[in-house]
């Protein structure tokens, strides 16, 4: 039991409390009233900001379908209708495999339906006539007439279901030809809608918009939420108005009892504790050194804490997933729910981050460390392996997401260590690079359809021009000569280009077919350098070709021809008037070392990570002084490689660049030609 003087200071102190939570209640009440309507303004602010990128994102993806939509419609004029049956269903299915809610893709010559992808449960559509259609057929009628892509619906399809059907009317030298369908299911398109709207999906609603501005039926959606919407915001589709209405969140009328707990407790806690640093002053004498320690420590950790939060809260982008030694998730992000589905509370402590995984990838991985250790991996080592050696190791793998669909991403994994190195878990960022992918095989599709379109025409066009420039079609007027002359050079370097592209295309594909023999070095390189001495006279620049030892090596003569052209090519060009060019070949161990050097102005420092990428150029603007795609150090890399071989740069002893090529020695004779 306290004695009196205790007694008589423990009421001192609430008496003080006491007087304190009074003093504080008067500014908070003001104070919280103030806060509660300016939180309750930021949440409706917010609410209309998600409205705005909600309804962006369902814009983008109903107007993808017209997108690539035009594609095939550019198909269809470029071969003026006359289509071939296997070549538009692989183009439809090209088109098909890049809308997430298609349910098919049709093609109606005259108002028919004659090409329908997929086939299966589509069926009742083919053979289909618009004009039989009479609810449908004005506004097709309509949209025919204005020449431009409408997008109708949601509408009871005939094959079953509901969908939205985007049509555009084909036109081929300014004559109709037919109708183009991209038809979306509506299903698939309102659950995406539900699924990027999240905890606001059941207080937005859509509805059709006249042409006089009429509000037309509601299809998603309660319809009560037009009558007093928090706005209404207009969605911009091809050949027609919807309008999405969004309602206020019932949390911003509601939360007036636990803000009065807050304002309570906080008067409370403010009173008490500035009750206890009253007396902590009276006992400043004793506790001072204490005291200091103890706020030190305490804002080290809550500046650590509070930089963690900030960190991952904006890492939305990066799925960022920590576990524990054991493989259990301790930690998911918001980005790590953005992208994978789920929510972390049910994945903390209740899920391994291997679940997430696809068990084919696991499997591949495991055998390909297994190959490199020469040893059975232990445990969890598949993936910690390299973490546990402390390197970072950055992997290209695939995710599975809540609903069940793959999400290509690139993730990097490291260890997580205490103060004495000691692994207290294990850390994973992944970027989802499923648009990144998309882009490149759209650009290497894109590429490789425009090479192949252009090299037929200029065929012709260089030929044609070559036959002109030697006078075989009679003798060329004097005052054509340097016109002709510019048309025929310009000619041969776009067919370079051209070749390139396809070049590469079929390098990257895997398509590219060589035919390696063992070869005379001395009977190959000569051949390249005079094939070169043409260039090297136009630009005033010496070919010097240095001893060649009697070497074989098993290489295909007219790629490794191309790749000391290109060398050789670039050598030429970048060597200064009156410069000289040395080829150099030599032995050393088991490998051959063919290097061409030059006396230019060797390449620059920060340009050397990107030297033998596609499309890359030190001098790479609109203005460079050096014609060229880019594309010759690439293909020359691939070829080497693929022939068993090294490509590589080193900078001159003096001044210039040197760039080499290195392949294997064979000791066969040189007339045991195996392919």
């Amino acid at each position: 039991m306290l004695n009196a003087e205790g007694r008589r200071q423990a009421w001192l102190f609430l008496a003080v409390v006491a007087t304190l939570f009074v003093c504080f209640m008067i500014p908070l009440e003001y104070g919280l009233r103030a806060y509660r309507d300016s939180s309750a303004n930021d949440q409706l602010r917010e609410t209309l900001e998600q409205a705005n990128r909600i309804r962006a994102l369902f814009e983008s993806e109903i107007n993808q379908a017209a997108f690539l939509a035009t594609g095939v419609e550019s198909y269809i004029v470029a071969r003026e209708g006359q289509l071939d049956s296997v070549e538009i269903q692989r183009i439809l299915s090209l088109v098909f495999q890049r809308g997430r809610h298609f349910r098919n893709i049709g093609i109606a010559p005259d108002n028919r339906i004659a090409w329908v992808f997929p086939l299966a449960g589509n069926e009742a559509a083919v053979g289909l006539d618009y004009r039989t259609l009479a609810a449908q057929w004005p506004g097709i009628q309509r949209t025919i007439d204005q020449r431009s892509g409408t997008l109708d619906g949601p509408l009871d399809l005939v094959q079953g279901g509901r969908g939205l059907i985007y049509r555009s009317p084909i036109y081929i030298d300014n004559a109709y030809w037919g109708l183009l369908s991209t038809v979306i299911d509506a299903d698939s398109l309102f659950a995406y809608l539900r699924s990027v709207a999240g905890d606001l999906a059941p207080l937005i609603a859509l509805r059709k918009v006249g042409s006089d501005g009429q509000s037309g039926e509601v299809f998603f959606g309660e319809a009560s939420i037009f009558e007093q919407p928090l706005d209404s915001l207009p969605v911009l589709l091809p050949g027609t108005r919807w309008q999405m209405a969004i309602q206020a969140p019932l949390t911003v009328r509601s939360g007036a009892v636990w803000h009065r707990l807050v304002q309570v407790a906080l008067a409370l806690f403010m009173a008490v504790m500035l009750g206890l640093a009253l007396r902590l002053f009276w006992q400043r004498n004793l506790l001072r050194q204490l005291d200091a320690q103890v706020r030190e420590r305490t804002e080290e950790l809550q500046r650590s804490h509070d930089l963690l939060d900030s960190v991952l809260a904006a890492a939305r982008s990066f799925a960022i997933v920590a576990t524990d030694p054991q493989g259990t998730i301790m930690l998911f992000n918001k980005g790590a729910e953005r992208l994978l589905g789920y929510r972390a509370d049910d994945m903390i402590g209740k899920r391994s981050a291997v679940s997430l995984l696809l068990s084919e990838e696991i499997r591949a991985r495991a055998r390909s460390l297994e190959a490199e250790l020469g040893r059975p991996l232990e445990g969890d080592e598949v993936f910690t392996l390299r973490a546990r050696q402390g390197r970072e190791e950055m992997l290209m793998l695939h995710y599975r997401h809540h609903d069940g669909h793959l999400i290509p991403v690139q993730a990097v994994v490291s260890a997580i260590r205490g103060s004495e190195g000691e692994i207290l878990g294990y850390l994973g960022i992944a970027e989802d690079v499923t648009e990144r992918l998309r882009n490149e095989t759209l650009k290497n599709q894109f590429i490789s359809t425009v090479s192949h379109e252009l090299r037929t025409p200029l065929t012709a066009i260089t030929g044609a021009l070559g036959l002109a420039h030697n006078d075989s079609l009679g003798v060329t007027p004097d005052f054509l000569r340097p016109l002709l002359d510019i048309a025929f050079n310009n000619s041969e370097r776009l067919a370079v280009l051209v070749n390139d592209l396809l070049d590469m295309e079929k390098l990257m594909a895997g398509r590219m077919t060589l035919d390696p023999h063992v070869q005379a070095v001395s009977e190959l390189v000569p051949v390249a350098v005079e094939n070169l001495q043409g260039l090297a006279d136009q630009q005033e620049v010496t070919v010097e070709l240095g001893p060649l030892p009697p070497a074989l090596i098993r290489v295909d003569a007219s790629r490794l021809h191309q790749i000391l052209a290109n060398l050789l090519s670039n050598a030429i060009k970048f060597s200064p008037t009156g410069g000289t060019v040395r080829v150099t070949t030599e032995t050393g161990g088991h490998r051959l070392r063919i290097s061409v050097i030059d006396q230019g102005q060797g390449v620059p420092a920060d340009f050397l990570p990107h030297l033998f990428q596609r499309f890359s150029q030190a001098d790479g603007g609109d203005s460079r002084r050096r014609a060229g795609t880019g594309l010759g150090l690439a293909i020359s890399k691939e070829l080497t490689e693929q022939m068993g071989g090294h490509i590589g740069y080193s900078a001159a002893a003096k001044a210039g660049s040197c760039f080499w090529v290195e392949f294997d020695l064979c000791k066969v004779p040189a007339d045991a030609n195996q392919a």
